[in-house]
């Protein structure tokens, strides 16, 4: 069982690499994440959870597996940071689509009144 878990945990941890690496690229404006790559990281949490539970609780000796459990609490604590970074991209993206918004509506009105006048 202890090399199924060590995958299991492996696989995660270049998962939550993949997408920390993709957040970097955000915030430098090199790329985006979308709703399909936070769903995705949701489903990875939720279903290493308990997995992390076990193995949390479970006194072992592999090496291999505690440096895999090890990893994984580093890139929790990492997407905890970034998940907050994203959180602040979209929100400045959010007002840029607000001020871009207002400012068609103003031009609408422009164009409206010149048209009434015309």
């Amino acid at each position: 069982m202890p090399a199924g878990r060590i995958d299991r945990f492996f696989s995660a941890n270049r998962e939550l690499g993949n997408f920390l690496e993709q957040v970097d690229a955000l915030v430098r404006g090199a790329s985006d994440v979308g709703p399909g790559e936070l769903r995705a990281i949701g489903r990875l949490l939720e279903i290493m959870a308990p997995e992390f539970g076990e193995a949390s609780h479970a006194v072992s000796a592999d090496a291999a597996l505690q440096a895999q459990i090890q990893e994984y609490v580093g890139n929790l604590r990492a997407l905890q940071a970034s998940l907050e970074q994203v959180r602040c991209v979209m929100f400045a993206r959010l007002t840029q689509i607000d001020a871009a918004r207002q400012h068609m509506e103003g031009l609408q009105g422009w164009a409206n009144a010149y048209r009434q006048t015309a």
